[in-house]
């Protein structure tokens, strides 16, 4: 009993110590944006912001084209507007997940942070994975519009609801992860793992790959063959049991 909790009481003050840490920031950056924002566009976004710009338009946010097909276009679009049947720019541009721009470009200096949304920032995982949220989930909203209406720091997940997760189908990686232990016990957000504008982002637009990436947090299966006791072949890491076919939620083992 006193060997556990040593074990539990210091994980649970850096929970505790992270939370306080984390509504301390927000309440400094995480910014709102006004109802009656205009967008400002990439392109001005990027006067300033030129290194975060260059980085993010080798991600495939930045490249990707909606598809013929596509009946969800606030989905692959930023800025929709379903009265006008067109977007404020095509593809996932900044404005996105930092929200409509044009009062932050034009603000004072001191003045800039309090009108725009830095996800890193807000209070809650579920504001941060809302964003991810309007593209990588399938829903019916619970009243109104809320997917189109949605803007950047307010809790889509409240105003939804997610639909249960299908095997084998795309684009439901908030479906799976709310469903996870990730998200209902550790509170642990998309972009912990996720970035859209590293410069060098890896594969899947990791932080890091697995299982360097996994290894930050699950330090005791740092030794992959002792965590399996001999079973994982060349080329295996943490995904190939706990990601089977990248699904998000994280399955203790990939027959569960």
């Amino acid at each position: 009993m006193k060997i556990a909790m040593r074990i539990v009481a210091p994980a649970l003050i850096g929970v505790v110590v992270g939370a306080l840490c984390l509504a301390a920031i927000a309440q400094e950056t995480a910014g709102a944006i006004p109802a009656d924002a205009e967008y400002a566009g990439s392109k001005l976004c990027g006067m300033c912001h030129k290194d975060q710009k260059t980085a993010f338009a080798e991600t495939p946010h930045a490249k990707h084209v909606a598809p013929a097909d596509a009946t969800e276009p606030w989905k692959h679009s930023t800025g929709w507007d379903k009265a006008a049947g067109s977007a404020a720019e095509p593809g996932i541009q900044c404005e996105a997940c930092h929200g409509r721009g044009k009062p932050h470009a034009g603000a004072k200096t001191e003045e800039k942070k309090a009108l725009i949304v830095n996800p890193m920032s807000l209070d809650t995982p579920e504001k941060i994975d809302s964003i991810c949220a309007q593209c990588h989930a399938y829903y019916t909203p619970k009243e109104g519009d809320a997917p189109v209406a949605f803007t950047p720091g307010e809790n889509l997940l409240e105003k939804v609801n997610l639909l249960p997760p299908e095997a084998g189908k795309p684009m439901q990686q908030v479906n799976e992860f709310v469903t996870s232990e990730h998200f209902t016990e550790k509170h642990m957000t998309c972009i912990q793992c996720h970035t859209s504008h590293t410069e060098g982002v890896g594969e899947h637009n990791l932080r890091k790959q697995p299982p360097d990436l996994c290894v930050q947090c699950h330090h005791e299966q740092a030794d992959l063959a002792a965590h399996t006791k001999g079973a994982a072949k060349e080329g295996d890491t943490c995904v190939s049991c706990h990601m089977p076919g990248g699904v998000h939620t994280f399955a203790k083992l990939a027959a569960q």
